[in-house]
């Protein structure tokens, strides 16, 4: 199964950018033809909701392009392949699921950083893992979801858990689904290029090498900033209409649905990792803890924002397979793991 787009084939570029077109217009058509309109006091609140979502995600987006540039400058394919062949894959897999201890980076930068670690060799499925661990396993989100349920001590611990157990699932099952590809399964011309780019580029001074890497940064963030910004306008568009009141309406109302329910309102919310626990706990008294541990360990992995981002790396086809994945696993663990964490 191919995971990695492929830079050459134009197809993939048109579909990154038709779907969040698509989804953009039919949240305009929606919010047209309610009852209330674009009316001023909507345009304020979406202009509100969408400058909190970039003032949120930018600091975050633009230190995951710092870490990239450093990581293309200073890290050479060479070194990473030498690290990797030191381990199994599996081992790597276990190494990639804790690699937020060391680097706790919000979902919102991550992607920058696993598109160079992959350009520089690291096998898909230890990005993969990597890319849904950091943003949920790391020490500033356990502090933030303690702080947010003082009267549950247990949720921080059983949000670390089944996150853990759910990234460990999916990066093995992607390792199976491609046991002999570390990317594409073929090197790319690009691939090639870079051994060779990263060699001469290495061996300039030092004032040469912070160009380059500056120059890398301008670059990265021209791609990924606007689609960030497409993101955050659409999930802001959605937060103001009125689907997101029939979305609350319906966690009222069908309680035995409430696991597909919050997953749904962590996708469209898509909020930093580090403040989704204080929304959570309002929903305390309400609803089972189950349904809030999958809100918890759906949003950091997968958003509104993040999945028009991913469409700048990742083919169409293992997007929904990823999104899959999440929604089946991540309400078994928790139904499982809670009453044993408890």
């Amino acid at each position: 199964m191919e995971i990695l787009r492929r830079e050459e084939k134009r197809s993939s570029n048109v579909i990154s950018f038709v779907l969040p077109v698509m989804l953009l217009f039919s949240l305009l058509l929606w919010i047209l033809i309610q009852s209330k309109g674009l009316n001023g006091e909507m345009w304020q609140s979406l202009s509100t909701v969408f400058v909190s979502i970039l003032l949120e995600a930018l600091p975050f987006l633009l230190l995951g392009i710092i870490l990239s540039s450093i990581i293309h400058i200073w890290v050479s394919p060479e070194w990473l392949a030498r690290l990797t062949n030191h381990f199994s894959l599996g081992t790597l897999i276990i190494l990639g699921s804790l690699g937020g201890i060391v680097l706790p980076i919000c979902e919102c930068g991550i992607i920058p950083i696993i598109r160079k670690l992959v350009q520089k060799g690291l096998p898909v499925p230890v990005a993969i893992t990597f890319m849904l661990a950091a943003p949920v396993l790391n020490p500033i989100v356990y502090s933030s979801t303690m702080i947010a349920f003082p009267s549950q001590p247990d949720m921080p611990l059983a949000r670390m858990v089944v996150a853990l157990v759910v990234v460990l699932t999916v990066g093995m099952l992607i390792a199976l689904m491609s046991p002999k590809r570390r990317a594409e399964g073929e090197t790319s011309v690009s691939q090639l290029g870079q051994h060779a780019d990263h060699a001469k580029v290495n061996k300039e001074p030092l004032r040469v090498r912070l160009s380059h890497a500056l120059h890398h940064m301008g670059l990265e963030f021209r791609e990924t900033s606007f689609f960030l910004v497409f993101g955050a306008f659409i999930t802001a568009l959605f937060q103001v209409s009125e689907a997101r009141e029939w979305l609350l309406h319906w966690i009222s109302l069908h309680p035995w649905a409430d696991h597909a329910i919050f997953i749904g309102l962590a996708y469209v919310l898509s909020l930093c990792s580090t403040s989704d626990a204080f929304v959570a706990s309002s929903f305390a008294n309400t609803f089972r803890p189950e349904a809030l541990l999958s809100f918890l360990v759906f949003g950091p992995m997968l958003d509104m924002k993040m999945t028009v981002m991913m469409m700048t790396m990742f083919r169409l086809r293992f997007i929904l397979l990823l999104t899959i994945l999440l929604c089946i696993l991540i309400p078994l663990a928790a139904t499982i793991l809670w009453p044993l964490l408890s």
